[in-house]
């Protein structure tokens, strides 16, 4: 039997759906990116302005960004178990920092993020497998901050790592790259990109010194690589520090100066280059270890104020303490450096 109901009833619940339906619509819904799941193509690599519920003390300065050298070695790789994530985005969105460059390793073998690609080429490395996925962590960490996320690797294999060298096919990196290591290292870049997808806005690839011979196939299976999983990344590849090398290309699908620069300018300015703007520099005195400040609030904030103006990007290098924390100093002078003006 079909039961009837009173027509002032069923203009409540008319009322009462179609504003719950209004809610819904309004709702800020957010589904964070998931490494494995199907890829997205991100927008423009640059954040967007925080959401009112990110927790940011403030908006982001959308020129200036963080730098980390975390560069555990095969004895103290497992302290990658009690890094943080969560405190160290938290600090960054206490900085402003609108994007993080973290290092997946360097040239002693060691990597913090696990790559199946490198375990199918060179299978001891699986002995130095990472406890955790530390990148994706750190990288889901920033997402609910609004920060994002660049990968820092070099364009060559651990040259301190004689069994990777070997088995990848490298020579040393003042001589040009072999061609077997190009294929082997695409797979490896590639094996990252797709697994990072979205999530990884970008690539910094350190010591293009020496690229003679390489072809426009080689160049593109790199390329191609780096670009796997997110199409429209910042790519970076750095020939060297200083004036003479800061803003140069060195690969034909770079986009973004590599910026290494200890002495920059008093004030900066962009040379005349399709890259866009940046400058990399250390706040402490060398890369990646604990020093008092090397420049003053006034310095960072007119250097921020110039890349900002010129659509380009300040990197700051911030070393971490032994709990895997900035210093305190350090975080207290880059919030009043990037603190809005009245």
């Amino acid at each position: 039997m079909t039961k009837r109901v009173c027509p002032w009833v069923a203009s409540v619940l008319l009322r009462g759906l179609a504003a719950v339906a209004l809610a819904m619509a309004a709702w800020p819904w957010h589904v964070p990116a998931q490494a494995g799941a199907p890829k997205v193509q991100s927008a423009a690599p640059a954040p967007a302005a925080p959401s009112a519920e990110s927790g940011r003390a403030g908006p982001p300065a959308p020129s200036f960004g963080v730098m980390v050298h975390y560069l555990p070695d095969k004895q103290s790789a497992g302290e990658l178990a009690r890094f943080d994530a969560e405190a160290l985005a938290d600090s960054l969105a206490e900085m402003r920092a609108s994007y993080l460059i973290l290092t997946l390793g360097q040239n002693n073998g060691q990597y913090i993020a696990p790559n199946a690609a490198l375990e199918t080429l060179c299978p001891r490395s699986a002995r130095n497998r990472a406890p955790r996925d530390l990148p994706l962590a750190i990288g889901r960490a920033l997402q609910r901050r609004d920060i994002a996320l660049i990968l820092y690797l070099p364009f060559r294999a651990p040259q301190a790592d004689p069994y990777l060298m070997e088995c990848l096919g490298d020579v040393s990196e003042q001589l040009p790259p072999p061609p077997r290591f190009i294929a082997a290292w695409s797979a490896v870049i590639r094996d990252w990109s797709d697994h990072y997808g979205p999530l990884a806005t970008g690539w910094w690839f350190d010591g293009v010194y020496n690229t003679t011979g390489m072809t426009a196939d080689d160049w593109g299976k790199l390329c191609a690589a780096a670009r796997s999983g997110a199409s429209n990344r910042w790519l970076a590849f750095n020939a060297g520090e200083g004036q003479a090398r800061f803003s140069l290309k060195s690969a034909p699908c770079q986009n973004l100066m590599a910026g290494e620069y200890l002495q920059p300018t008093a004030r900066l300015v962009s040379p005349p280059s399709e890259l866009r703007l940046h400058v990399l520099t250390p706040l402490g005195t060398h890369w990646g270890r604990p020093s008092t400040a090397r420049f003053s609030a006034a310095q960072l904030r007119g250097w921020i104020g110039d890349a900002t103006a010129a659509g380009g990007m300040l990197t700051l290098d911030l070393p971490l303490d032994s709990n895997f924390h900035f210093l305190p100093a350090h975080v207290a002078l880059v919030r009043s450096a990037t603190a809005p003006r009245p």
